[in-house]
């Protein structure tokens, strides 16, 4: 790992802490320089402008959103299990990502339904194929009903996005919570070929 690459994570970071503190128009290449003691040239030896740093920076910070929720399915055997903690430690994770949380309601666009419309494609589709996995190895065991994985990863996926929408872009956090759990009970009933062995309560 170059020293370049090791000062990323720490670029990143501030960028996010500043773009989440004081919004996209207001914070400056200056300022993220001054966080990180650099100078304005050499912040361009990383990025070429303010927007190549956001963009990295949200696709950053998404990046560690999805590894910290692959990192939480590793520790799950079942299937189901692991359904029910990837859905959990999604959300846990951005309730405790404030930074993160003020960005992607400062800009709505993060999250989109509309493939042509996503700046962070690949991001996501890395996230999806964690879902996708699991279900996979639901069918396989039998755990989950024989289904059209991919349709199913596809649909899941975007009830998700809407639920990040409504809660954090619609900022109606305050239904989302029990919208939150009566979604994922609803949606594992839906998946597990047996219907008394439900886990998230």
């Amino acid at each position: 790992m170059t020293i370049k690459t090791k000062k990323y994570p720490a670029l990143y970071q501030a960028s996010l802490e500043l773009f989440a503190n004081f919004g996209y128009k207001k914070t400056t290449v200056e300022d993220v320089a001054d966080r990180l003691d650099m100078t304005k040239g050499n912040l361009y030896f990383y990025v070429k402008n303010k927007k190549q740093l956001y963009e990295q920076t949200i696709n950053h910070a998404l990046t560690q959103w999805k590894d910290h929720v692959k990192k939480a399915v590793a520790k799950k055997t079942d299937p189901a299990d692991k359904f029910s903690i990837m859905a959990v430690s999604a959300m846990a994770y951005i309730e405790k990502n404030a930074p993160l949380r003020r960005v992607i309601m400062n800009d709505p666009k993060i999250f989109t339904l509309s493939p042509k419309e996503d700046r962070f494609s690949k991001t996501n589709q890395a996230a999806m194929a964690i879902l996708k996995d699991i279900l996979e190895q639901g069918v396989e065991q039998k755990k989950f009903y024989p289904m059209d994985v991919d349709q199913v990863t596809v649909y899941l996926f975007s009830v998700y996005m809407m639920f990040l929408i409504k809660t954090y872009v619609k900022a109606d956090q305050g239904s989302s919570k029990k919208l939150f759990k009566a979604a994922l009970d609803l949606n594992l009933r839906g998946l597990l070929t047996n219907k008394n062995n439900i886990l998230t309560g």
